[in-house]
């Protein structure tokens, strides 16, 4: 709540009008209406004597909140996401600039700048916009990951740090990769959730422990997925045909558990690029393709079973439809594919395709 909000609540609470609060504070009526307005500030002078006659104290006044709860950063992220949903391609910059405000006025807050930049990061893989916007948007993701690697809080440093060091490394930017990753701490075997897990077992507190397995158990199995991806892609490398297909197998097994077949595609799919396979990117484009057109079930799986469930997926599989049609038309990596006439029926196929209904 702003400031011109707090003071007009206040005074028709209090049943004053606005002549009367003027009389009381020695200015004029007008004055008042354009402070309830937003158009002008009341003078630092009359702040004591206007917090006494609204019957509050300046830290309310001024809207002035020493700090965030986690609480109130999930609901300022779930506002920019709805935001950026509203409009084809302005959401994003309407999101950008709310983003911007909310550091203003938090400009220290180590947790809040990491998942703000986390977040814009998503919105522009998940969402279009303006090239100068994207730019923009890109260049102050770094700025964000950048101050709070820079600051006290070592816990969001660090994965500022590390965010940083992925970015880095995509763009062929080694030396400051390997700097940032020198920063980070080695491997800490100590994880306090798998204390946590035990001391709600022993209490058999089941909602607690579960929700905390599955996060716990997702997060792993995230970790085994990008790992047998990676060993595919090197086992191409290394022209071990029979391994990258047998790891790409592994990979599509392990996430049959989230019930999406998109999901399950997508190291085949690496394998097939890296290979040049042109029938077999077709097929497995056209599964994942089909997939994202199609309500996501993810809220279904048995990994899901206690933590707080998020709809359908219609929105984000349709998200992840445009995303994937931009990149097989503009990737260089798809360029051996783009002369096929099935490769230009299946990408027009889609190019239109609204998401289904559940």
């Amino acid at each position: 709540m702003q400031i011109h909000e707090v003071i007009r609540n206040r005074r028709r609470t209090l049943g004053l009008t606005q002549e009367q609060m003027a009389h009381c504070l020695g200015v004029t009526a007008p004055a008042v209406n354009k402070w309830e307005k937003g158009i002008t500030y009341p003078d630092i002078t009359l702040l004591p004597s206007l917090a006494r006659l609204l019957k509050t104290d300046l830290n309310t006044l001024l809207c002035f909140q020493e700090n965030l709860t986690k609480d109130d950063i999930v609901v300022f992220l779930n506002e920019i996401v709805e935001t950026a949903k509203k409009e084809k391609t302005a959401g994003v910059k309407q999101a950008f600039v709310q983003i911007q405000k909310k550091v203003m006025e938090y400009p220290a807050h180590a947790e809040l700048l990491y998942q703000l930049a986390t977040v814009l990061r998503g919105l522009l893989l998940m969402f279009p916009c303006e090239n100068d916007v994207r730019a923009k948007c890109d260049s102050y993701i770094r700025e964000l990951y950048g101050r709070v690697a820079e600051g006290d809080d070592l816990s969001y440093a660090n994965r500022a740090r590390y965010a940083l060091a992925s970015e880095s490394i995509q763009k062929g930017e080694y030396q400051e990769a390997e700097a940032l990753i020198a920063m980070l701490p080695d491997y800490d075997p100590l994880d306090k959730r798998g204390l946590l897990i035990l001391l709600y077992m022993q209490q058999k507190k089941s909602q607690e422990a579960s929700e905390l397995l599955e996060k716990k158990l997702n997060a792993s199995i995230q970790e085994v997925f990008l790992m047998l991806d990676q060993l595919a892609t090197v086992a191409v490398w290394e022209n071990d045909m029979k391994r990258a297909w047998e790891l790409a197998s592994y990979a599509g097994r392990l996430m049959e558990i989230y019930q999406w077949e998109y999901s399950a595609c997508t190291v085949a799919m690496s394998v097939a690029i890296e290979a040049q396979d042109a029938d077999k990117c077709l097929a497995l484009l056209e599964k994942m393709l089909a997939s994202l057109s199609r309500p996501c079930q993810m809220a279904d799986s048995v990994l899901y079973a206690h933590s707080n469930k998020t709809g359908s997926g219609i929105e984000s599989g349709a998200a992840i439809l445009r995303v994937l049609l931009d990149s097989v038309k503009q990737d260089d990596k798809f360029a051996f594919l783009r002369e096929r006439k099935e490769f230009r029926e299946l990408i027009q196929q889609y190019e239109n395709l609204p998401p289904k209904s559940p």
